[in-house]
This record gives structure tokens, sequence and C-alpha cells, in this order.
């Protein structure tokens, strides 16, 4: 297993790729950010220099220099100083794990955007590194990086071959102690600082002679153009990663993703992410006989406080599932639904082919379609787990109870009568919960009316299908991203004051091709 300081450090990149963005998101209508989500994915300049071999790069367009004071300007005079502060230690740390003090070795040049890319060492402790930082105009930069080194130092650790072969470049070199330096060139508008000199020279030849893997960056030219760009912008292979730093617990089975493209975007109160997940597993898509398009509830005003809609469930859910992406939607669903995660949920989700919505605003139930729904089959496992039927007529509703008798043991024995489903059903449709308030208060008068065709359920790119669409309250909200580890990290970080969203949209889309082999994810926060 690596080192501690090599799991941090692709811990702090990572959460760093969301970082600003939060930090933004969570100051309340900032109108001045960038915006970048007009075009599609467009790394900045600096992304040139990174080779194709890297495990994780993370880009961003915006000076990490003028962070803190531009959120500071942004609050109330009791915050400023306090939210600052705490900015500034989060960028210091994570320059610190490299070896640099950002305020003395770089806040007064770097420019506007730049690059970070880890690369996988199996051989060292610490994973190498390339960073690419823009250089601001009317600097000398010569004069700076002998500040920094105290004096110019012209490497000669490594032999002839190993050094640059362009006579405009040269390499130096800064021991932080002694068994590390760090290594600096310095090229058009941009210094390149990493752990080994050979990536540097690497970055450098390939860049002049254009040496590139043709098949690969293909194939990441078609995945980036299926995403918008962004105010931070996050390539990684979270499969290596995972193997990098001996993660062996699944994350909602992302450790099963070959390739993970993201942008971070803000729009006033809202921080929006956008993901493409990619596999090295292609499988063929079922033939639908319908419009797969998720169902429409038009009206914000009708929407419950928690909601999920997802097409064709039994595909995520069935044991023989064959395709990577499939667990990790079966995945989200579960960590979505919570504590309300049940047997009889999963057995509702095995048997649905199907629109299935799930809904909570005090208690769960499930609408289905009965066209789509195996009822006989639901019906057996429960008589298997030796659960009876009956009829009970409540408030003009005709319902189904399934139900056993069990003993609880106090001081007295006592009976005690289990309710696992209650059942409606209407001629199109069947409502299923577990209580007997949230059925019988439900109006089903809109919610599986049509399969929608207008513009709303249309995806941005028609090339995709929605087959996902999430809806979390700010309890949900809080409960999921208390059991996400990079949350809980970022609020350990932040003294524990960093306040939870006020809810959380997640929409998944696959691609119209027969033989997808990558999906499409949003996210969005909402403050207020």
């Amino acid at each position: 297993m690596k080192s501690l300081q090599s799991y941090f450090l692709i811990s702090a990149i990572v959460i760093l790729s969301i970082l600003t963005g939060i930090f933004i998101w969570c100051n309340k209508h900032l109108t001045q950010i960038p915006k970048f989500n007009e075009e599609s994915f467009n790394a900045p300049v600096s992304s040139k220099y990174i080779p194709t071999n890297t495990d994780l790069v993370f880009h961003w367009k915006l000076n990490p220099g003028l962070l803190p004071k531009y959120i500071e300007n942004y609050q109330d005079k009791v915050s400023k100083h306090a939210i600052n502060k705490k900015v500034s230690f989060i960028r210091d740390s994570s320059f610190q794990l490299i070896g640099f003090n950002f305020a003395k070795d770089i806040s007064k040049w770097v420019g506007d955007y730049g690059s970070f890319a880890v690369f996988d060492s199996n051989k060292k402790t610490i994973n190498d590194w390339l960073m690419v930082l823009a250089i601001k105009e009317d600097v000398n930069i010569k004069q700076e990086l002998e500040s920094i080194l105290g004096s110019k130092v012209v490497d000669e650790s490594t032999n002839q071959s190993n050094k640059i072969s362009t006579s405009k470049t040269e390499i130096i070199s800064k021991q932080i102690n002694s068994n590390n330096s760090i290594y600096f060139a310095n090229d058009e508008d941009n210094l390149l600082i990493s752990s080994n000199p050979n990536i540097i020279q690497s970055s450098i030849e390939e860049l002049d002679s254009n040496i590139i893997n043709t098949k690969k960056m293909y194939k990441n030219i078609q995945l980036k153009d299926n995403l918008k760009d962004g105010l931070l912008l996050l390539e990684m292979s979270p499969k290596k990663i995972f193997n990098l730093i001996g993660q062996e617990e699944d994350l909602l089975n992302i450790n099963k993703v070959d390739n993970l493209v993201s942008s971070v975007n803000v729009d006033k109160n809202k921080l929006n992410l956008e993901g493409i997940l990619a596999y090295n597993v292609k499988t063929k898509m079922p033939v639908k006989d319908i419009n797969s398009n998720l169902i429409d509830i038009k009206k914000e005003s009708e929407l419950p406080e928690n909601y999920i809609l997802v097409d064709n469930p039994k595909q995520y859910f069935q044991k023989d599932s064959v395709h990577p992406y499939q667990k990790l939607i079966a995945s989200i669903i579960k960590e979505s639904t919570t504590s309300d995660y049940s047997e009889l949920l999963k057995i509702i989700l095995e048997n649905s082919q199907g629109n299935l919505i799930w809904i909570n605003d005090k208690d769960w139930l499930i609408l289905t379609r009965k066209s789509d729904t195996k009822k006989t089959e639901i019906d057996d496992i429960l008589k298997k787990e030796n659960f009876l039927n009956s009829n009970l007529d409540f408030k003009s509703r005709k319902l189904e109870i399934w139900s056993k008798i069990s003993t609880n043991e106090n001081n007295t024995y006592e009976l005690k009568d289990n309710i696992e489903a209650i059942v409606e059903e209407d001629e199109k449709t069947y409502i299923w919960s577990q209580n007997l308030s949230s059925i019988s208060n439900f109006d089903n008068t809109n919610y599986l009316k049509n399969y929608s065709d207008n513009e709303q359920n249309t995806n941005e790119f028609n090339d995709f299908d929605d087959v996902l669409k999430i809806h979390l309250g700010k309890e949900k909200t809080k409960a999921i991203l208390n059991s996400f580890y990079p949350y809980i990290l970022l609020k350990t970080m932040l003294g524990n004051t960093l306040n939870p969203p006020q809810d959380i949209d997640i929409a998944i889309a696959v691609p119209t091709i027969n033989y997808p082999d990558f999906i499409k994810v949003k996210i969005n926060l909402k403050t207020s």
C-alpha cells in the first residue's frame, strides 16, 4: 500500500476539484463568477503539457491567489476574516503537501489557470506528480525562481540522456529534504513543476514532437464532447486511483469506472457538477418498444420533498446485471433512500420493468404501472416469507394488506401484527407502501399520467436517454453527504462549519447507441 502522504495527496486533489465550487456556492447569489457551461469541455492551455498516461488530472480556471479575497468580499463583516482564513488554510495546506509555501513562493506570479496531474509510481512510496501554473504577464519568472531556490541551481543529477532536448529549456531543482527534490522548467508562459525531472522532459518533448496516444486521445475527445465546460475540470481513472491508495471498500461502485471526466460550474445559489463515467466494457442495450424517457412532473409546486424516478429498475437490481454502470445506479438508488431501503422496496425494484416512482414526504410509497410490474412474482415472494393477504376498505380505497402475526417477548408474550406491504390498484397503476396514512393521503391524479414527450424531458444532448432522476430534500441530503468520505473530510478541514445544501438533484442518462460504454451524470446542489 502507498504511504499515507500519497493517500492524502490524491484525496486533497480530488476534494479540491469541488472545493472552490463549494465555497462559492455556499455564498448565495454570487453573480460575478465566470460562466463556462455554454461550450463543451475545454481544458486550459496548461493541459497541453499533461501526458496521456496520468491517473488523475485537475484543471482550474480561477487564480488561486485571488480566491480567499474574492469570497471574503461576499461575506458579512463578522464572517469575512474567518472565511478568508479557512479558504487560505486549505489552499496553502494543499500546496504544502508538495513542498511549497504558497504565500511566499507562488502568490506573486501565479496566473489565472493551471493543471495538476498524478502518476502511478509502483516502486515509490510517494506518487510522481506534475503541476503546470500560468505565469502572470510582465513577471520575470527567473527572478521569482531564484527567490524560491535561494540561488539558481541547474540540475546535474540526471545524465545527458535525461536532459531536456531543446536548448531553450533547462530543468532546475530545489531540495525539499534529504530524500526528495522538486524540479522546475519555464516554457513560454507556463511553469512546469514536478517530483520527477523526466516527467517535465517528456512533457515538453512530446509537446514539441506531437507524440500522443491517438486511440486514447480520440476516446477522450469523444467523452468530453458530451460534457459542458467548467470552472473546475477533473479527469481521472477511479479504478486505478482506488488501487493506488489501497482502497478496498466500494464507493457506490465507482471503483469499477475506468475513466471519469467532470466539470464544476456555479450558477447563483447552485453548484452544478456534470460528469461522464466510462468503462472498458460494452453491452448491448435491451430493445425498448416504448418511449423510455421518464415521466414528467411539470410544476415544481407538485414535487414531493424526496422522489426518485427510475426507468426499468429490474435491469439494475437483478442478480445477473451485466454492465458495471447498472450496479452503480442500483447503489445510488439504495443510498438515496437511506433508512427507507427495505426488503419490500428491493423486491419491487427487482420486479418492475417500466417507470417507477419512489416518493417520500413523511413515509415512502412507490408507484408502478400494472403492465410493467410482475405482481404475481412479488406475491409469491411474500407468500414464501409466510405473509398472508387480506382486503381492507379505508376512506373509499380498496387496499390489499400483506401481513403476518409474530410473538413479541417481553415480560409476557404478546402477539404482534407485522405489516409488510399495503397495495392499492386501479385500472393502470399499483401504489405500494408500508404505511396506511401515506397511501391513504396520496393523490395519484398526475403522477403516472403519460410518458413525457415535451421539451422539458428532452435531454440537452439528443443522443442520451434519461434513466434516473433523484430529488432529495435537506434531511436526506444531509444523511447521504454525512456518509460520503470526501464530504466528511472537507467538513473536518473546515472545523465542522460547512452547512448541508437545501436539496440535491441527481440525473443519469445513457447514450442511445446499442453498445454504450459510458453514462452521463449531473448533480445540482442548492443552498436556498
